[in-house]
């Protein structure tokens, strides 16, 4: 019989030129189970061209997880020396721009006339590279006061003529309870004494009340106070009747943690208007601290006080520029409610000189003398 089967196969086609196939020996397993008669069947085909099986990937171990440590104390000395190389890089291209600009006599001039105003650097540079080479001298100082008045931010509408609530804020020895009683003198001529409310909470401080409440009989008008957010919110909404209400916040360092807890109440109360109160007589870096610190209460605008304290008031004038925050009012005196004004971008500029020649008037000593 398997004589017979093989018989009845095709026989290969130029078997001898074809080479020997030898079948690779089966698995053990396979061996054991497939029959004598399967084998040649195996064989054929093996003999036909099939696709290799891809051989197994060899099984890796497992990498080791990577770990970041991060070192704290490199990562912050790796960011001083950043700083530091952002540092040198700026002042060595704020002195190239400054050479560059002192190259011409009227840029030169105006930027002298800035530094003793009290302008900032780099907001003094602004200004010089806008003077065309070509201006006359006599022609520089004008304008320099002109372009400096173009970039001053002043709040277009007076608040008053709105009405609704103003709360002042600002650090301590702003003038906030002084201009705050100006503002409602003014505002009680205008309409009614009985239309203007005062809200106070700083109720801690020693004076402090007493100061507002004494304001408050002068000018016939009425003087509440609130101890916290939910009261403040409560006290408005009994005020909502009056045309305006001024609050008169508690005046605290930029560092003070208290003033976070009183700006947030203002945050909350969404009718309150926040003006930042800031004294013209301070450096440009504090002044800059307390506007970035006081920023949590949304500012709206700003107020500029004690400029009869200082003869360069440029530096207020600086960070109200960086900041852009609109300049509503500026005080120049204790006088209720005369030193008040409203701000004026050209009276601003003007007043720069006045006050800079005042201030390096000498003093006339006094020649009275007690007698005897």
């Amino acid at each position: 019989v398997n004589r017979a089967r093989f018989q009845i196969d095709p026989p290969l086609e130029d078997s001898a030129q074809l080479p020997a196939v030898t079948p690779p020996p089966l698995p053990v397993a396979l061996q054991a189970t497939t029959a004598p008669g399967d084998q040649a069947s195996h064989a054929q085909d093996a003999v036909q061209p099939t696709e290799a099986a891809p051989a197994p990937m060899p099984t890796l171990a497992p990498a080791p997880a990577l770990t970041l440590v991060a070192d704290d104390a490199e990562i912050r000395h790796l960011r001083q020396e950043v700083a530091g190389m952002r540092q040198v890089i700026e002042r060595e291209m704020n002195r190239f721009t400054d050479e560059r600009l002192r190259g011409s006599p009227v840029r030169a001039t105006a930027l002298d006339l800035m530094d003793e105003y009290g302008f900032d650097a780099g907001i003094a540079r602004d200004v010089a590279m806008q003077i065309p080479l070509e201006t006359e001298a006599h022609r520089g100082r004008g304008l320099m006061l002109g372009l400096i008045s173009r970039k001053l931010p002043i709040a277009p509408v007076d608040p008053m003529e709105e009405g609704g609530v103003i709360a002042l804020v600002g650090p301590t020895g702003a003038g906030k309870t002084t201009t705050i009683a100006k503002l409602a003198s003014r505002f009680a001529e205008a309409h009614a004494a009985r239309d203007v409310a005062l809200v106070t909470t700083d109720t801690m401080r020693i004076g402090a009340r007493e100061q507002l409440y004494g304001y408050g009989r002068q000018l016939g008008i009425a003087v509440h106070e609130a101890n916290s957010g939910t009261d403040l919110d409560q006290l408005l909404e009994r005020l909502k009747d009056y045309k305006l209400v001024l609050i008169d916040t508690a005046g605290l360092g930029p560092r003070d943690r208290a003033l976070a807890a009183q700006l947030q109440w203002l945050r909350a109360a969404r009718q309150v208007r926040t003006l930042l109160v800031l004294p013209a007589n301070t450096s440009f870096g504090d002044m800059d601290e307390v506007v970035r610190r006081f920023g949590a209460a949304n500012l709206q605008g700003l107020v500029l006080s004690k400029l009869d304290e200082t003869g360069r008031f440029g530096n207020a004038l600086s960070v109200a520029v960086d900041h852009k925050l609109p300049i509503t009012w500026v005080t120049d005196g204790q006088d209720v409610p005369d030193d008040l004004h409203r701000a004026s971008a050209a009276n601003l500029v003007l007043r720069l000189e006045d006050l800079r020649r005042a201030a390096d008037m000498p003093c006339n000593p006094e020649l009275n003398h007690a007698v005897a």
